[in-house]
């Protein structure tokens, strides 16, 4: 094993591809070697990517391009979540597998009582100050719902935006 070893760290590598090719340079067989390498680098890594499923990756990789997301951020001790959150699971049931306008709607309740850091993210990028706050993804739009949250009020606006 140390003669291999010394012969490759003597040049004894490079010799042996050297003698057997013997009409390129030593410059073109580094070359191309180099470039056989970048290859197959790059082919392994396209054949093994992974796709990471992420909130903001998940609409762009679905088939229905009509789809939007409303958010519902809420906290356990809020008075005005208690009476909203029946409101939301309603308008949930009701909606659950049907479009509004050509829209398929996702629903995703965020509970911010414990902030974790995946919460808080969320928290810091659609500037959460109160609770409940209600926002509509759409189309690469954030649509504030500015309203008493109650079913019927929920609809019409969704029925507006949508």
């Amino acid at each position: 094993m140390t003669k291999m070893l010394s012969g490759l760290t003597n040049g004894g590598f490079l010799n042996k591809l050297k003698s057997f090719i013997p009409s390129f340079s030593m410059k073109t067989v580094g070359i191309i070697l180099l470039i056989l390498i970048l290859l197959v680098t790059g082919l392994y890594m396209y054949n093994n990517q992974k796709s990471v499923q992420t909130r903001e990756n998940f609409q762009d990789g679905s088939d229905d391009k009509h789809s939007a997301e409303l958010m519902f951020f809420s906290v356990d001790w809020c008075p005005h979540c208690k009476t909203a959150k029946p409101e939301w699971e309603q308008l949930k049931a009701e909606y659950k597998d049907k479009k509004i306008n050509g829209y398929n709607l996702i629903f995703t309740d965020i509970d911010c009582t414990k902030e974790t850091p995946q919460v808080e993210k969320l928290m810091n990028t659609y500037k959460i100050e109160g609770y409940p706050t209600i926002k509509l993804l759409k189309d690469g739009q954030v649509i504030d719902y500015d309203a008493k949250p109650t079913k019927d009020t929920l609809v019409k606006f969704l029925n507006t935006v949508l």
